[in-house]
């Protein structure tokens, strides 16, 4: 059982990047519903943004957003430097924002690839804690939430690039959890396939199959926000998260060959460039 502290999220000030789609979209919509929630989303697009706030109604008064590409160091000090000025009185950041590479063998990425998932899975994060840690330090029962994923805890074939930036993610999250305990909440958040638009990068067709067994967003939000409200350190949403990682840390060589295995005999297109 993951360690617990006191922590919950009804009525709090939360920042959520990503919060135009998918996973993000999903917290933002039951942070404001059921936990009561001010929220600040931030994204690069501001059309869906916008369409957002639009269709919240009645709960459009307690939503804002920002436009910045989660990436750019700047955007994050201007964020910081509003909430500081009183623009948005945040003690909550969530750190949702991410992009799936290609499934693909490492050398099969271009320098773009790789340096546009470092900067949106791994240096975003960094980002965010080298401006919100001094704020939220000085203030009590304040949180950082970090979105990692599965692949941080049974890095996969194909996926080498998203696992490192990941497994980045939740190590960032452990060590800094011990060295904020009793001051800022930091949990480390790795959930297994949910079916959102994060396919989107893939150069091969996405089969069906794949949204059949992946999680829907909407429950995934559920299931990850009850367990913030408990208060745990590391939360695994997922019976595929659950299985892969506990397989991994029993025996890592042999769980992998057996997952790669699966999904070279599954023979999807989505998978042809781990094993051309």
């Amino acid at each position: 059982m993951d360690s617990k502290c006191k922590f919950s999220l009804h009525g709090r000030n939360v920042i959520i990047t990503g919060a135009s789609g998918g996973l993000g979209r999903e917290i933002t919509l039951r942070l404001l519903n059921k936990y009561g929630c001010r929220v600040l989303g931030v994204g690069r697009n501001e059309e869906k943004l916008r369409r957002l706030s639009d269709e919240l109604g009645g709960l459009s008064d307690r939503f804002e957003y920002q436009v910045f590409d989660v990436s750019d160091p700047e955007g994050w000090r201007q964020l910081a430097e509003y909430v500081i000025k009183g623009g948005f009185e945040a003690d909550v950041l969530i750190n949702d924002a991410g992009i799936l590479p290609p499934f693909a063998r490492f050398g099969k990425y271009t320098c773009e690839e790789i340096d546009s998932a470092i900067r949106v899975n791994l240096y975003s994060v960094v980002y965010s804690l080298y401006e919100f840690v001094p704020i939220f330090s000085k203030k009590p029962n304040t949180a950082i939430i970090n979105i990692s994923s599965l692949d941080a805890l049974c890095p996969l074939a194909g996926t080498s690039l998203y696992s490192a930036c990941k497994a980045g993610v939740r190590v960032l999250s452990e060590a800094m959890r011990e060295e904020y305990r009793g001051k800022i909440y930091i949990p480390a958040v790795c959930p297994g396939f949910i079916r959102t638009g994060i396919m989107k990068n893939q150069r091969r067709a996405v089969s069906p199959l794949v949204n059949f067994v992946s999680m829907p967003a909407e429950k995934a939000a559920k299931l990850i926000l009850r367990r913030l409200n408990w208060g745990w350190s590391r939360i695994v949403i997922g019976a595929d998260a659950h299985f892969m990682s506990t397989a991994y840390r029993i025996a890592p060589v042999i769980s992998l060959r057996f997952f790669n295995r699966i999904f070279k005999a599954s023979k999807m297109e989505l998978f042809r460039d781990i094993y051309e």
